[in-house]
């Protein structure tokens, strides 16, 4: 099995286990804009517009579309920060801190201490193609995995089955795709649970309930594995409620029950 099938697989045991209303989507950041390969829809090119990184997560993973994206197509001042696509003067900064004050932030002081959460690509990729994992045309750095918190909880559990001990997360709030999805995975090389902020749900269209699981792709078959493994063990999603028990009522509802009912409910 060559390395692409390697990952489609892993993609399909995700999809077969966790049941994900939309596809994980395989990250790849560019090492050169010639790994753009015909077929591959641009915003820029194919849409005619510059749109958020986020939008084509979505687009990605509902439309099952591969995306390639620089930062031709990115018109986000947030995304082109993290990707480093933009020189960061005293200017730039300064625009980030005005949007920021007031709305996440209660002054300057504060939006300040942002900066020290920031994981920054500074430029070093030219872009990121997307593509759905279980029929990926690139080799991923990252995994993304939209989902319910639920089956985020069976992914934690299956990467800790084969890792041990507890992974550890940290969040802002917002910038989450980009930053803590992509980005954080990258440079940290652990998995992410990562909320989703405003950003990604008014612009990328995640829903209320979608959270994000990642995972570098040089240990998606740890996790994969780990997956199997628990779902073997019995540990499944849909997450099996107990209903082995007889169902009762507070006793003055009960009471109340059995005199309106007039003998039509069982009494014991």
């Amino acid at each position: 099995m060559n390395d692409l099938n390697r990952f489609q697989e892993a993609g399909q045991k995700i999809e077969q286990y966790l049941r994900v209303s939309t596809f994980p989507l395989a990250i790849r950041l560019m090492r050169s804009e010639d790994e753009i390969a015909p077929g591959y829809k641009r915003p820029s090119v194919d849409m005619n517009l510059q749109n958020f990184v986020c939008q084509n997560f979505k687009i990605s993973r509902t439309y099952g579309w591969t995306m390639a994206v620089t930062q031709e197509d990115t018109n986000c001042h947030l995304a082109r920060m993290v990707y480093g696509w933009d020189k960061e003067d005293e200017n730039y900064l300064e625009i980030g801190h005005k949007f920021n004050i007031g709305l996440y932030a209660k002054d300057m002081e504060t939006s300040l201490k942002l900066e020290e959460n920031i994981f920054r690509l500074n430029g070093q990729y030219p872009g990121l193609i997307i593509s759905p994992l279980a029929r990926t045309r690139v080799i991923p750095d990252v995994v993304l995995i939209y989902c319910l918190p639920a089956q985020a909880t069976r992914l934690i559990q299956s990467y800790l089955y084969m890792k041990g001990g507890a992974l550890e997360f940290s969040s802002t709030g917002r910038i989450g795709s980009c930053h803590e999805g992509v980005a954080k995975t990258m440079l940290t090389q652990k998995p992410q649970f990562v909320v989703l902020g405003n950003g990604d749900r008014v612009w990328g269209g995640a829903q209320d309930s979608e959270v994000m699981f990642t995972c570098p792709g040089d240990q998606l078959d740890i996790m994969v594995e780990g997956l199997e493994a628990t779902h073997a063990a019995g540990l499944r999603y849909p997450i099996p409620s107990y209903m082995n028990y007889a169902p009762g009522f507070q006793a003055e509802f009960k009471e109340k029950a059995l005199e309106r009912a007039g003998g039509t409910i069982i009494k014991e």
